[in-house]
């Protein structure tokens, strides 16, 4: 599941997040949550995986709404794509569609704390 030389973990079951929760407790977790026919998906994904190679300090996680129905369900995603920021297992921050500037500074803001 998580290998430290990947930018973007890519997640299928609720177990394996919360492991990343329980192994990472003090790191932002960024859940990128997604459809492969979505267009804006695929837009946004180059930013996504550029912005995971940048910020080492941030864990990048992608979510298939399809394929992790547990996971999407935990934070009832109703847009695609939907980016979920927490920390401890708590949502501190949501960006709801793929506008790359919003996705930028909303990165930075959780990088600087």
């Amino acid at each position: 599941m998580y290998f430290a030389k990947e930018p973007i973990i890519e997640l299928t079951e609720m177990s394996e997040l919360e492991q990343l929760i329980r192994q990472h407790p003090e790191k932002i977790i960024v859940l990128d949550f997604f459809a492969t026919w979505c267009g804006p998906c695929k837009a946004i994904a180059p930013l996504y995986k550029e912005l995971a190679m940048e910020h080492k300090g941030v864990l990048f996680c992608k979510v298939d709404v399809e394929e992790a129905e547990e996971i999407t369900a935990k934070y009832d995603i109703k847009l695609m794509p939907t980016f979920i920021f927490t920390k401890n297992g708590e949502t501190v921050d949501t960006l709801e569609g793929g506008v790359e500037e919003e996705l930028r500074v909303k990165v930075l803001k959780h990088v600087a704390q």
